[in-house]
C-alpha cells in the first residue's frame, strides 16, 4: 500500500494494522474486495478485527460513480484470434474478468489455455495484453513446453518467449494458495496481466463425502475470491473446471460456489476428433451463444 493510500486510512485504523497491510502488499483495491476471513488470515488477527478494518475502509474509500461514466470506460480485451470465439465473447476476454471453462476430459480445455497463454504475450496492437510474463498454474501435470513452443510460433512468437511463461506446479490446495499469491505479486507490479489455472478442481480432490464438503467449499471459495482479486488488479484470469454428469446433464464441479463467482462460464465439448464446440453458458455482460474451434498440430483454427 502506498503512502498516499495509507494517509487515507491513518487515524481511522491503528498504525500496527496499517503496517501489516503495507508489509503484506494489500492495496486499497484489495480492501474493497477481500473477505473478512481472508483478511484475518493475512494479518493474523481475529475476524471481528478484520470486519472492523473492512468497515472503516469501506466508509473511507467507497464512492459512487455514475452509470454513464462506466459506459465511457474502454475495456481492454485479450483476443482469442479465432473469429467465431471472439464474436461470442464480444471481441475477446475482458481485462478484469475471471473466466471458467468446464467440460469432459480431452475436450480441449488445456489446449485452449496454452493458446491463450501465448496470446497474452502479444502486444495490444496484435490483440494481446503486452504482458511481460504470463502465469500458468499447473495442478494436474498437463503443461507441455513442446506444445507451448508450437503455439507460440503459431501466434508469431518464438521459442525465446518460453522464458516469459512462469509455470507453477500446484497439485494441492496449499501449493495453489502459494502459486496464486506469487501470481498476484507479479500482477500488482504490472509485470504480468495473465493467469491460467488448469485445473481449479484437482487441488480439492481429497475432500470426500458430506463430512468434507463444508471445508472443501470454504477453501474453494477462498481460492475463487483470490482469483477475482487477481483479475481486478488488471488481468485476464482463466480457470478450467472438472465436469460432472447429473442424469443427462453435464455441469461444472463446484456447485453453487463455482457457479456464481466467474464473470463468464464456457462449456467445451468435442464433437469430432479435433473440433470443439464452445457454449457460453453464463455471463455477467454477454448473451448466451455458441462457437467452435479446431485443434491442429500447428495450433487452434476456425472450423
Amino acid at each position: 500500500m502506498s503512502d498516499d493510500e495509507l494517509s487515507l486510512l491513518r487515524g481511522r485504523i491503528p498504525d500496527r494494522y496499517l503496517d501489516r497491510l503495507s508489509s503484506r502488499g494489500i492495496t486499497i483495491k484489495d480492501l474493497l474486495t477481500i473477505s473478512d476471513r481472508e483478511l484475518a488470515e493475512e494479518l493474523a488477527v481475529d475476524r471481528d478485527v478484520a470486519k472492523e478494518i473492512l468497515r472503516i475502509a469501506a466508509e473511507v474509500l467507497l464512492q459512487p460513480v455514475t452509470a454513464d461514466s462506466l459506459l465511457m470506460e474502454r475495456k481492454s480485451l485479450l483476443s482469442i484470434g479465432i473469429k467465431g470465439l471472439d464474436d461470442l465473447l464480444g471481441g475477446g476476454f475482458q481485462v478484469g474478468t475471471l473466466n471458467a471453462i468446464f467440460g469432459p476430459p480431452a475436450s480441449g480445455k488445456t489446449q485452449f489455455c496454452l493458446h491463450m497463454t501465448a496470446r497474452s504475450l502479444l502486444s495490444r496492437d496484435h490483440g494481446g495484453l503486452s504482458s511481460d510474463e504470463a502465469f500458468f498454474v499447473d495442478t494436474e501435470g498437463t503443461f507441455s513446453s513442446e506444445r507451448m513452443r508450437t503455439l507460440l510460433a503459431d501466434n508469431g512468437l518464438t521459442s525465446s518467449d518460453l522464458s516469459r511463461i512462469r509455470v507453477l506446479s500446484a497439485p494441492g490446495s496449499s501449493q495453489l494458495r502459494v502459486a496464486l499469491d506469487l501470481s498476484l505479486k507479479s500482477i500488482r507490479k504490472g509485470a504480468s496481466r495473465f493467469l491460467c489455472v488448469d485445473s481449479i478442481s484437482y487441488p480439492f480432490r481429497n475432500y470426500k463425502g458430506l463430512s468434507g464438503l463444508k471445508e472443501r467449499q470454504e477453501e474453494l471459495q477462498e481460492a475463487l475470491s483470490l482469483l477475482r482479486r487477481i483479475a481486478e488488479q488488471g488481468a485476464v484470469v482463466i480457470i478450467t473446471v472438472h465436469a460432472v454428469r447429473w442424469g443427462r446433464e453435464i455441469t461444472s464441479k463446484g456447485g453453487f460456489v463455482l457457479g456464481h463467482v466467474p464473470h463468464n462460464t464456457l462449456y467445451f465439448r468435442r464433437v469430432r476428433r479435433n473440433t470443439v464446440i464452445v457454449s457460453l453458458e453464463d455471463s455477467s455482460y454477454l448473451p448466451p451463444g455458441q462457437a467452435a474451434f479446431k485443434i491442429t498440430e500447428s495450433g487452434l483454427r476456425s472450423p
